[in-house]
């Protein structure tokens, strides 16, 4: 069975390189653990590097990490079904009126306010308000006697996102809080983004002072920010490895010629489509099926053999397959 191995201290260490970089713009770190599963002991690793909150998509994850760490604001930063229970967050992310009715029906009766963040569209094309929309939403959830408006958030390069647009979706959400606070609504917080912003404040950059704080997950798991996947001076990037099994090892025909392949013990359904590098010298993905990596082996001097095993570093995407699937072994530490 493959294996992902977690070093939890290497986490610790890389949130708090980069809450220490945010605090210097004066903005908060809220740690991302829906690629883990919300494990508990990475959420509680984030917030001793610096962390002020944690975040998640998935109701189970919240409440495990409710029940392990009590006290934690947490944040759901999925939108809210309109069909059936959800778990909402301290507080709770939503977009549209249909979603900002569903989180109040959540609050009930004599029970204490739902704090929401209005989820703004600034160039991702994938969830959030129209900006022409805001103000009508806004509206809505401070009338709501059930709800207490936190303030905005927006999201950038999940689903499309290029370098200079990054720039152009902080503006935007900038803008945005600008306009509601000049209205008299009451915008104290300011959610900028995620882990793509740190390229900007790696080089330097000055961010919009009306963000005041950033969600980041994937930086604080691979120390890289999540736009140009450039390394962040002082994180670790080997925090998550999977330890995968050679299970054939021949010489075969291949473009060129004949090259020396092996099969590992791991697939699509383990990995889905994400990336992975491999930490072994020489070695380097030549496809997959549903239950094996196929590699192709230089002539170095180390050659893993069959039945050892070799290291790689998966992606964002390939950790969050992993550790959702039955067949790898997670060991956290």
């Amino acid at each position: 069975m493959a294996v992902l191995q977690v070093d939890v201290e290497a986490i610790g260490r890389n949130t708090e390189v980069v809450a220490g970089m945010l605090a210097r713009h004066g903005i908060d770190l809220v740690g991302v653990t829906k690629a883990c599963l919300g494990d508990a002991r990475v959420g509680a690793a984030m917030l001793a590097g610096g962390a002020v909150a944690l975040a998640d998509t998935r109701d189970q994850n919240l409440q495990r990490l409710r029940a392990t760490l009590p006290g934690v604001e947490l944040h759901r930063i999925y939108l809210p079904p309109l069909n059936g229970f959800f778990e909402p967050g301290n507080i709770t992310y939503l977009s549209s009126l249909e979603g900002a009715r569903a989180v109040a029906a959540r609050s009930g009766t004599g029970r204490k306010r739902q704090r929401v963040m209005i989820h703004l569209e600034t160039g991702d094309l994938r969830d959030g308000v129209p900006r022409e929309d805001l103000v009508a939403l806004v509206s809505a959830v401070v009338e709501d006697e059930r709800l207490q408006l936190e303030g905005l958030s927006t999201n950038y390069a999940c689903f499309e996102g290029t370098r200079d647009g990054v720039r152009e979706s902080l503006r935007a959400i900038a803008s945005a809080a600008l306009e509601l606070r000049a209205a008299g609504f009451p915008v104290e917080r300011v959610s900028g983004g995620n882990s793509s912003i740190l390229w900007l404040v790696q080089r330097g950059e000055t961010l919009p002072q009306e963000i005041t704080e950033l969600r980041c997950g994937e930086a604080l798991l691979f120390g890289h920010d999540a736009l140009c996947y450039e390394e962040l001076p002082g994180c670790r990037r080997d925090a998550c490895l999977l330890r995968v099994e050679v299970l054939e090892m021949y010489t075969k025909p291949a473009v060129g010629g004949r090259r020396r392949r092996l099969v590992l013990g791991i697939g699509r359904q383990d990995l889905g489509s994400g990336a992975i590098r491999f930490v072994h010298e020489g070695l380097s993905e030549i496809g997959r099926s549903a239950d094996y990596l196929v590699v192709e082996q230089a002539e170095v001097r180390s050659m893993p053999k069959v039945g050892d095993f070799v290291q790689m570093i998966p992606s964002y995407e390939a950790l969050v397959a992993a550790w959702t699937s039955p067949y790898v072994e997670r060991i956290v530490r």
